[in-house]
């Protein structure tokens, strides 16, 4: 890699196929990647992947033999002639955090996509074009270039992703539809990558950030009045009649108001209040546990 430049280079261990029980203990090593391959180095053993081989990443996903060796990790899946062999890196939790979002960068950096952003605003088809784009990956967002600009998805605002078979331009194929609260409004977007390996990666990508929202959003305690407001707001748009909620009280309904803010789950602009991307992700995950 003497002719490359090194993008991510730190100190860890790691096992090789650690699914089948791989080498035995896992080995110290240096882990140094470029934007074209990934080297792992122990004292024992030389591994090189090129990235254009790597089919899958998984985060934190250790087997049972070895989850007292390992803390935060990193299991990469990569061809190998016929064959998918994985490895399994480790190394502080920031560093792991740091070297995943590098790891996507390069794995989905330039990849060639249609898209439609978005393809819908609430309950209303937008006239937006199918785009040809390029994407890149920063930090809690993905971007997309296209001849008319750039658009970009914040990995905060996203409230629900799925695969589905979708017609986008010419074509009907496997698409990435998403779904993000933007400034209050849910607006849906369609992700087409053009490299049905691409996609995938997208979608592991999309599903590990999603995953850890959804941690955060999880650990955020309510009250069952809390849980009665967030649909008022959701099911209202937030045209809230606060003579009406909360058996009448306006004085409690605006305590709990307060209290929804504080936690980061509604905004107000003006008059309007409307559902934060975690509000909306607590709307969509607790629904069937309001009593309304």
């Amino acid at each position: 890699m003497s002719d490359e430049q090194a993008v991510a280079d730190f100190v860890g261990r790691f096992a090789r196929n650690p699914d089948t029980g791989g080498n035995g203990e896992p080995a110290e090593g240096r882990i140094v990647m470029s934007q074209r391959r990934l080297v792992v180095a122990g004292d024992d053993e030389r591994l090189t992947i090129s990235l254009s081989d790597v089919v899958d990443v998984v985060v934190g996903s250790v087997p049972p033999h070895l989850r007292d060796l390992f803390d935060s990790t990193v299991t990469i899946g990569y061809r190998s002639g016929d064959t998918v062999e994985t490895v399994l890196v480790e190394a502080d939790e920031g560093t792991v955090s740091k070297f995943r979002t590098v790891l996507f960068r390069c794995l989905l950096g330039g990849t060639k996509a249609r898209i439609k952003h978005p393809a819908r605003v609430g309950g209303r088809v937008t006239d937006e074009p199918v785009r040809k784009a390029k994407l890149t990956i920063e930090p809690e967002r993905v971007l997309f270039r296209t001849g008319a600009g750039t658009d970009r998805i914040d990995i905060t605002s996203v409230i629900e992703f799925q695969r589905v078979e979708q017609s986008i331009g010419e074509s009907t194929g496997p698409t990435l539809l998403v779904k993000h609260a933007d400034e209050g409004q849910v607006s849906t977007s369609l992700v087409a990558p053009l490299s049905a390996r691409r996609l995938n990666l997208l979608g592991r990508f999309l599903r590990i950030e999603y995953s850890e929202l959804l941690e955060e959003v999880g650990e955020i305690g309510l009250t069952e009045s809390q849980k009665r407001l967030l649909v008022t707001i959701y099911a209202t748009g937030g045209d809230i009649d606060f003579g009406s909620v909360l058996s009448g009280d306006a004085a409690r309904a605006t305590n709990v108001l307060n209290a929804l803010r504080e936690k980061g789950l509604i905004r107000e602009d003006e008059d309007a209040i409307s559902l934060t991307s975690s509000g909306q992700i607590i709307v969509s995950q607790r629904l069937e546990d309001v009593n309304i």
